[in-house]
């Protein structure tokens, strides 16, 4: 198992990060969700380590990074992104984000292009209406006022369908301890990056090489929405997994890679 590097950022936020894999070859940066960390790419890891270099961070407030409790943004979040990218020494990567981390990625393509090889975003969104807000607004109160353990079974409960809560107990006992380790405060700052994005408009100017993809049960990001994000990049490809909820890492690992793979050999 990797061991982990911290960076301390200069708002307070210390980010811990690893390597994963090969030393040399293509690098991979893979960018967590919100209330998850790094081992929700476990299954992706094991798959693309023989081949790449994987990097691995925690966004601040997550997992092993901490974070003060002040609001943040999503330039704020790429900007820890690209501190792991500079102690890691990796000029140029793949980035794999799932959603926060696509959006982050997102945000990173727009304004640091020359950073990224490739973006692909899973079960992400570019925009938030209002009444998104007013539900992250909410999430972010119980978290604040009864702790994280408050909402984690609701967010479980909206990353997997049903029928896969019922038969993964083992692995949904582990993604509830994740999102546990998550700490209020940094919720509310990685929440407060959501809310503020102002990516949708900035998606024309994508001058990296993009590939959406999409959960056919994914209520948080929906295919439609996907779709409509990737029409809007020139050149993009669009997938969608079925069935696949909002955590493709965790329930369709295999199928991610194999896209991953054929998409980014698509473009020599």
């Amino acid at each position: 198992m990797s061991h982990s590097h911290f960076i301390d950022r200069p708002n307070g936020s210390r980010i811990a990060w690893r390597s994963h894999g090969q030393s040399l070859g293509p690098t991979i940066l893979l960018s967590n969700s919100l209330a998850a960390d790094w081992t929700m790419w476990d299954a992706v890891i094991a798959q693309l380590s023989a081949k790449y270099r994987v990097i691995t961070y925690d966004n601040r407030g997550h997992g092993e990074s901490s974070s003060p409790d002040q609001l943040s943004s999503m330039a704020d979040l790429s900007a820890d992104a690209l501190a792991v990218l500079d102690a890691a020494q990796a000029d140029k990567v793949w980035w794999v984000g799932i959603s926060l981390g696509g959006m982050v990625g997102m945000q990173t393509a727009l304004d640091h292009p020359e950073r990224l090889s490739g973006l692909m975003v899973s079960n992400s969104r570019a925009r938030i209406d209002q009444a998104g807000i007013d539900a992250w607004n909410m999430r972010v109160a119980k978290a604040r006022e009864e702790g994280i353990a408050a909402i984690s079974q609701p967010t479980l409960e909206r990353w997997f369908a049903p029928d896969v809560v019922a038969a993964q107990p083992e692995t949904m006992a582990g993604v509830k301890a994740m999102i546990e380790r998550t700490t209020p405060v940094g919720f509310a700052t990685c929440v407060e990056a959501i809310k503020t994005m102002a990516l949708w408009d900035r998606l024309p100017g994508m001058q990296v090489p993009t590939c959406f993809v999409s959960g056919a049960q994914d209520g948080a990001a929906p295919p439609t929405e996907m779709q409509a994000m990737a029409e809007r990049v020139t050149g993009s490809r669009a997938q969608v997994l079925d069935p696949c909820g909002h955590l493709s890492s965790i329930q369709r690992p295999d199928d991610l890679v194999a896209l991953f793979i054929d998409w980014s050999e698509s473009l020599g």
